[in-house]
């Protein structure tokens, strides 16, 4: 998920040769995937408003599902004509390695049925759409302080994924030590890149702070 910096900040790139994807040719390309990243912050809000009361497992389910959904269109769009809504300021690979781990990992851990142990970052990670949209609005020109409001968001926003990470992360390995389960103490440590990722994220550059 993006964060309060660009994402090269988080990806070192080489300064020559980098290219950048470009907006989509039209317009309401980017507003149709604008809307839906809103659609599935509005999905994350309600979860933590308490709209949808105790049984919120469903609702996480169908808001990754979205999220992830949006993620693979956008790896298309990507790897197809070249197209990024989030642009200026992300090359296909931060795109992908944005992207397609997340998606990755969401699937691995629902198809483990282990959705319910992580259900509170796949809580959190549903407040980050929020931070793409922003990214969306800014590239269809969007005045300069919306950029100042995105970077302190996206900071705010990653630093509660981290720490949701590593409480869930210490959590679950207590949980599985105890059941002496071997392969899923493994696994558990496949967060790691992600609080990795998530940490460089928040390491802005001084050109970059508000």
């Amino acid at each position: 998920m993006a964060g309060s910096a660009t994402p090269q900040d988080a990806i070192p790139a080489r300064k020559s040769g980098r290219v950048e994807l470009q907006a989509p040719s039209h317009a309401w390309i980017s507003w149709i995937i604008l809307l839906a990243y809103l659609f599935v912050f509005a999905e994350g809000v309600a979860i933590f408003a308490g709209y949808y009361g105790p049984e919120i497992l469903p609702r996480v389910s169908a808001a990754q599902f979205h999220l992830c959904s949006i993620y693979v269109v956008e790896v298309a769009i990507a790897l197809g004509p070249g197209w990024c809504a989030m642009s200026p300021g992300w090359t296909c690979g931060e795109l992908i390695a944005h992207h397609a781990p997340y998606t990755f990992a969401v699937m691995l851990c629902f198809a483990l049925n282990q959705q319910h142990v992580w259900i509170l970052p796949l809580c959190v990670v549903l407040l980050t759409p929020l931070n793409e949209g922003l990214f969306i609005i800014n590239s269809l020109g969007a005045p300069g302080w919306v950029s100042k409001v995105r970077r302190a968001y996206g900071f705010l926003v990653i630093v509660l994924l981290i720490m949701s990470e590593i409480k869930t992360w210490m959590e679950v390995m207590h949980k599985h030590w105890v059941d002496n389960s071997l392969i899923m103490l493994m696994l558990d440590q496949c967060v790691f890149p992600a609080i990795y990722y998530h940490f460089n994220l928040n390491k802005v550059p001084r050109q970059h702070r508000l």
